[in-house]
């Protein structure tokens, strides 16, 4: 049995989303194929994520000079509880799924926030005196990205997104992805023919995700 995360990122509702209806009709054919794997469902707009503000920087600080957990406040320990659920909700999955859209190039903001927080150290990577390193490099995880980019042209500047995103999955120890385009999230906009191009895709690998 495998554990997979999907997480969404989209303020649009599933029905004026081409990227969310997409994503929920992987999902459904994911678990039909696989009826005994875990999914956890990560709403970014509707589950609220920690930042990483000061208070969380100051206790890095704190433990980075030696100073214990036990002499941390209500409020930093409360903060810092939720960033370490979060990463280690991340840790223990073997499968990721994330459907996403463009913003000016990239993602949401909550997407940021989002990334900063699997990425604390500990549960997911540790400090080594050369490099940071990830904390599983030697199990097989897999990603899939489906990610709707901006229809307008913005000339010579490309998507950052996505190859961001496969940066950081790959840092913390995701060898194999898988991406899919939709150019626009509006359902009014967008292409017929790109859309179900994208969703035969999408199927096949459900197949074998």
């Amino acid at each position: 049995m495998a554990n997979l995360l999907y997480v969404t990122c989209n303020v649009r509702p599933q029905d004026r989303s081409r990227s969310l209806s997409l994503g929920y009709e992987f999902l459904d054919e994911y678990l039909r194929r696989n009826p005994h794997d875990e999914v956890q469902v990560l709403d970014l707009y509707r589950d609220s994520i920690q930042r990483v503000d000061l208070d969380v920087l100051n206790v890095w600080w704190r433990i980075e000079r030696g100073e214990d957990y036990g002499f941390l406040s209500d409020g930093e320990r409360y903060k810092i509880a939720r960033l370490f659920r979060l990463a280690d909700q991340f840790r223990r999955c073997d499968k990721y799924v994330f459907v996403t859209c463009s913003l000016n190039l990239w993602f949401p903001a909550e997407f940021k926030m989002y990334i900063d927080a699997i990425g604390i150290p500990d549960p997911t990577n540790r400090m080594t005196p050369l490099a940071a390193k990830s904390m599983f490099p030697d199990r097989r995880k897999k990603s899939l990205h489906l990610h709707a980019c901006s229809p307008q042209n913005f000339v010579q500047e490309q998507e950052l997104s996505v190859a961001y995103l496969r940066s950081v999955l790959s840092f913390l120890g995701v060898s194999d992805h898988e991406t899919v385009f939709l150019e626009g999230d509006d359902p009014e906009q967008g292409d017929t023919e790109e859309y179900e191009a994208a969703r035969r895709r999408l199927f096949e690998l459900a197949r074998r995700f």
